[in-house]
């Protein structure tokens, strides 16, 4: 057995070497000391970035409100006794609210005007005649 306080060299990390390539110094041409390295083009400069659209987030947040709209609208028509025209009202409801959940995704996955996007996600599922059922159904039993 041997003595605790003895340690072994194992080796613990294995560090990889990299090869790096001889340069000839005369292929080079190093600046001097009174020299200055030459000046980048101005065509290598900072690249322009291509602009986002912003009105994405919009849409989506204008798809919510539509969605709750259209929500009310179905639920007043449906409170007058006009049963058919409420329930498509409502199938158009979670039509629209479908596109505003896929339309928020978008925008919040690749950062369009998230703000917008993440309002119009929130008022589209609180809108969605089913997730209204479904929550009245938990409650009312």
């Amino acid at each position: 057995m041997t003595n605790p306080g003895d340690i072994e060299r194992v080796a613990t990390k294995v560090v990889p070497y990299y090869v790096v390539g001889v340069v000839d110094d005369e292929e080079t041409e190093l600046p001097t000391d009174g020299e200055q390295e030459p000046a980048p083009d101005a065509e290598e400069g900072p690249v322009a970035r291509r602009s986002r659209p912003r009105w994405l987030g919009f849409i989506a947040a204008a798809l919510g409100i539509a969605t709750l709209v259209l929500f009310i609208i179905a639920m007043i028509v449906s409170a007058g006794g006009d049963y058919p025209n409420g329930t498509a009202l409502a199938y158009a409801a979670i039509v629209v609210s479908i596109s505003a959940v896929i339309t928020a995704m978008l925008c919040l996955i690749f950062g369009l005007q998230r703000r917008w996007a993440a309002f119009g996600l929130a008022v589209a599922v609180l809108a969605n005649p089913l997730i209204v059922l479904y929550v009245f159904r938990f409650f009312g039993s």
